[in-house]
């Protein structure tokens, strides 16, 4: 069973990644539905095709980990302790930073805010829960 989890943790890293890709190449139609928003200062940051880039490379090493704890292409006892710590990544970003993202945020009238509360937060909270029960329990 946690085979399977493994593999859809892997495979909804790989989504993600693939759309910050594809954000990084042709551009975020909405800025304001995918970026934390003050109402009075505008955009709490400016991501930019780079950075972009840089998030989708490093969703794809965290899918690449679940995938190898299937296909077996690196042994060693620090991949467990990489994919606790993306579970923890997780779980820390559905907590937030006490003022524009995660569960905590106190800034909650934008775009942002209700999609963060309704879809964004609770994905990362259930990932990252997933996560650490597939490392404690496989």
């Amino acid at each position: 069973m946690w085979d399977v989890i493994a593999i859809l943790i892997s495979i909804t890293l790989t989504f993600l990644s693939g759309l910050h890709f594809y954000w990084a190449l042709f551009g975020i139609i909405d800025i304001s539905t995918v970026v934390p928003t003050n109402p009075t200062k505008g955009h709490v940051i400016s991501p930019g095709k780079g950075s972009s880039a840089m998030v989708g490379v490093i969703l794809l090493l965290f899918a690449f980990v679940f995938i190898n704890k299937i296909a077996m292409f690196i042994e060693g006892k620090w991949l467990n302790y990489t994919a606790f710590a993306i579970g923890i990544l997780f779980l820390i970003r559905a907590i937030g930073d006490f003022k524009y993202v995660g569960f905590t945020k106190k800034i909650k009238n934008s775009k942002f805010s209700r999609l963060d509360t309704r879809y964004y937060s609770p994905f990362c909270f259930i990932l990252g829960i997933l996560i650490l029960l597939s490392e404690f329990f496989s």
